[in-house]
């Protein structure tokens, strides 16, 4: 009986651990929902500067930055690839980069051909960062696991996206 109690109360503190670490994460989300709500509703009184960005993906993007002042806010973009088009929007909070969604029109085939290319397929991310670092990505409605070969790629390629826009390669 007493081993009975003690794997029991083992089993409830780790239960309300689980629940801590989740409402902790769960807590950063919603503060980065609020700061992504506040960012687009002052986004008209922001200063645009609008570029052109190569190095992103095969056909080029156009790019809006938004600033209050110095501080970066925002960066807004379209991005054309052979077999998609997608629009990608960073948030950002204190110089820090603290969320991405990204919304991907897949296509039946590559653009140029003779036939018209056919939309196939919509995805659509939602990448969460802390201090540089990706804690959460869903796509679509699935959370995909820190650590696996998905999340380190799409954090590296955000991340990458972040510094190509705002550092251009020179063009030589």
């Amino acid at each position: 009986m007493k081993s009975f109690l003690a794997l029991a109360g083992c089993l409830v503190v780790l239960g309300l651990s689980a629940l801590t670490v989740n409402g902790q994460a769960d807590k950063r989300v919603t503060d980065i929902r609020a700061k992504v709500a506040e960012i687009n509703g002052g986004a008209e009184k922001y200063q645009k500067e609008n570029k052109n960005v190569v190095g992103i993906s095969t056909e080029g993007a156009e790019v809006t930055l938004f600033r209050s002042g110095e501080e970066l806010k925002k960066i807004s973009a379209k991005i054309y690839g052979e077999t998609f088009k997608g629009t990608s929007e960073f948030y950002f909070s204190g110089g820090e980069l603290i969320f991405e969604f990204d919304r991907i029109s897949r296509y039946d085939t590559q653009i140029g051909l003779k036939k018209p290319v056919k939309v196939v397929r919509i995805e659509q991310y939602r990448s969460y960062f802390e201090k540089g670092k990706m804690f959460r990505l869903q796509i679509g409605n699935k959370v995909i696991a820190p650590g696996t070969d998905d999340f380190i790629s799409h954090e590296s390629e955000s991340l990458k996206n972040v510094k190509v826009i705002l550092d251009p390669p020179n063009a030589e």
